[in-house]
């Protein structure tokens, strides 16, 4: 093909076409509704803001797109979403680095950075981090973005909404199965039963799969029990119950020259160690909701206990956290004046719990000496209240201010005389002020200027590192300042005809970024307050119904994002490029529809540009293009079947690293590069009744 050889220059020409391919859906539009959650409608875009983990409408601050994933691949699940830049790691369950606006890429895998809930329920931990493999993407059939410090979030990149069919209650059932390459399984139901008084809902999921690469098994269960109860004509209550375990070795990083010659293969360290992950969640959590005509209130609660043993290469160890959480939310809005469209917004999320967390030196692969014992006490509680008002029939203000509080505390039960004590007990406040700007100059447009600062405390994972010889590190702890940031945007969105896109640029000054890094050998160095950086870019997409006739019809759609984040006058790093982020990524496809519920979808996933992997930029990795395509049939009577040809063609390629490092002062033989999945084929049979 062509265009898999084509340079740089010719990657920019096909970058150019961007695109957003949503599908409708009745069931997630409801299920927005059913959770007092109002969103406005930008046709075929569906652009809402969160607010904690319910939703407000406010045009420039988030996109809900529909999705449809064959199973575990959490990249291949959200890559129509503008903004959100997926680096995979090994190419199944196994967390990717998740990066919006460069927040978090530092670490591998990502744990911090980004708000996520599922079905409206917080899915961060306590301290604001989180881990992918949670996620059930499975279900998923609805996702929302918000590319940017959000309301009453204390995530300088954005946050991440997902809802399951289930739970949405939209009174349909399914069951499917799907098969693919290096023995995949994946298995699920979902459905949900609408009666006049109890609703219930359900789903369940089963994947296994060997992994492409050597030493690379997942595996993961979930489970998911739901129940509406309406309570007179305004009210109702939700109770959910979500409960989750995956499994999954971890294959490890390469060198350069390795990972794209022979990248199904293990380096030496990883034969040594066979590191590996397990983790059990399960989370209870209710909501009560009473709307109005004045507006809607809404409050409930979220307990979560969790497991996560976490074996990792030598320098890192083996940690042993449990954890027990609970999560207190409250969401209302008030409509003062209808028809000037006034209204007062008011979020408030306390997230408090206590965790029991160990390390121990790794041997062989094995649990060596103890050489961390700690109970962590975190608390986070945000406040966030808005105030909206249409100046004009054309322009509307909006202007709030969240109260960010957040405390950490570690307790030490290891006392030794190798090291200083890991006890700490750091807490703070900051309040966050923004306020944004809409215009609609004519019906088909709206500009949208704003201005926003934002706060977010560091995690327990930034707090702690390891040091010490190889074969006898030892766990430390340091204070960290909270990293901010000033964001400045300008989005605009439109639509014409059969055209509707979306493209915002943003400038946003960090001051104190929290930055993880590595040594040239793997070790972890901790993380550290840097000084000025800047993230800066340009996030766009745009849906095209080329052809719509009464039995066929072909889309075309996609993303780009261009994304940049440097130092700002560093005395060691000047303005050097932050490592680990691509400057160009996106996603363009094709999609046909044909007599007979015939579909045909190619589709063609790329990054462009250097990808460092130290700040001093003397390590990095090209960009790729690699395509794939699904093809199938949605019968009348309930069945579908898809076949999915995911990298067409086989293409050896870099997809991210295993975190980053300060200087790569050996280039050649330094092993931090994760090579992408070669070609893969997947089938999946679903019956909808």
């Amino acid at each position: 093909m062509p265009l898999l050889s084509s340079s740089k220059k010719q990657l920019w020409v096909l970058s150019t076409i961007l695109f957003l391919l949503p599908r409708n859906s009745p069931a997630a539009e409801d299920g927005l509704k059913a959770e007092g959650l109002p969103f406005h409608e930008l046709p075929p875009l569906r652009v809402t803001a969160s607010r904690g983990p319910q939703a407000m409408e406010f045009p420039h601050l988030g996109i809900h797109a529909p999705l449809e994933p064959f199973g575990p691949r959490f990249g291949d699940t959200f890559a129509t979403l503008p903004g959100l830049i997926i680096q995979e790691s090994f190419g199944g369950i196994d967390p990717p680095r998740l990066s919006i606006r460069g927040s978090g890429l530092q670490s591998a895998p990502v744990s911090r950075g980004v708000g996520l809930s599922f079905n409206g329920f917080p899915l961060n931990f306590a301290d604001g981090s989180f881990n992918l493999a949670l996620i059930e993407t499975t279900w998923i059939e609805q996702a929302g973005l918000i590319a940017g410090p959000a309301a009453g979030m204390p995530f300088l990149g954005g946050s991440l909404s997902v809802w399951s069919g289930a739970g949405l209650f939209s009174g349909q059932q399914s069951a499917g199965a799907g098969f693919g390459s290096d023995r995949t399984v994946v298995v699920s139901t979902q459905g949900s039963l609408m009666t006049d008084s109890l609703q219930p809902a359900w789903a369940a999921a089963a994947m296994r799969t060997d992994g492409w690469r050597r030493h690379s098994e997942q595996k993961r269960e979930s489970v998911l029990t739901a129940v509406r109860a309406p309570l007179g004509e305004q009210a109702d209550l939700t109770v959910q119950f979500f409960a989750t375990r995956p499994r999954f070795q971890v294959p490890g990083p390469l060198i350069k020259s390795e990972a794209l010659a022979n990248p199904r293969t293990n380096s030496p360290a990883v034969l040594r160690d066979r590191p590996r992950r397990e983790s059990d969640y399960a989370q209870l959590a209710t909501r009560h909701t009473t709307r109005g005509v004045d507006g809607h209130l809404s409050f409930g609660v979220a307990g979560a206990s969790h497991h996560d043993e976490f074996r990792q290469l030598l320098p890192n160890g083996i940690t042993t956290t449990s954890g027990r959480e609970i999560a207190l939310f409250l969401d209302g809005r008030r409509h003062w004046d209808l028809a000037r469209e006034q209204q007062t917004d008011v979020t408030v999320l306390l997230q408090t719990g206590e965790w029991d967390t160990r390390r121990h030196r790794t041997e062989g692969g094995a649990k060596g000496d103890l050489m961390g014992d700690n109970r962590l006490r975190p608390l986070t509680l945000t406040t966030a209240l808005d105030h909206r008002i249409a100046s004009t029939d054309s322009q509307t203000w909006e202007i709030g201010a969240s109260l960010i509080t957040a405390r950490r505390r570690i307790g030490e039960r290891l006392e030794t005389e190798e090291r200083p004590s890991t006890a700490l007990n750091l807490s703070s406040a900051r309040a966050a002020p923004r306020v944004s700007w809409a215009w609609t100059p004519v019906e088909a447009a709206t500009l949208v200027l704003s201005w926003s600062r934002s706060y977010e405390p560091p995690a327990f994972d930034d707090l702690f590192f390891t040091e010490g010889p190889m074969n006898a590190r030892r766990l430390q702890s340091k204070p960290l300042r909270w990293q901010t940031a000033d964001s400045y945007e300008a989005a605009l969105h439109g639509r014409h005809g059969r055209v509707s896109w979306t493209s915002g640029l943003y400038y946003a000054p960090w001051r104190r970024e929290l930055l993880r890094l590595t040594d040239a050998d793997g070790a972890p160095r901790g993380t550290v307050n840097a000084g000025r950086t800047l993230h800066t870019g340009w996030e766009s997409s745009l849906h095209w119904s080329l052809v719509k006739e009464e039995d066929r019809e072909w889309i075309l759609r996609g993303t780009w994002q261009y994304a940049v984040a440097r130092f700002d006058g560093d005395p060691v790093y000047g303005n050097r490029r932050l490592a680990g982020m691509p400057p160009h990524s996106g996603e363009i496809g094709l999609q046909g529809t044909f007599p007979g519920g015939w579909f045909v979808t190619p589709g063609l996933r790329w990054q462009a540009g250097k990808t460092y992997a130290d700040h001093a930029n003397l390590l990095s990795h090209g960009g790729f293009a690699v395509w794939s395509l699904d093809l199938g049939r949605t019968h009348h009577s309930g069945w579908k079947a898809t076949v999915s040809i995911l990298n067409l063609f086989d293409r050896k390629i870099i997809t991210s690293t295993a975190g980053v490092l300060d200087r790569a002062n050996q280039p050649e033989t330094t092993a931090i590069f994760l090579p992408g999945a070669g070609r893969r084929v997947e089938a999946r049979v679903d019956y909808f009744w």
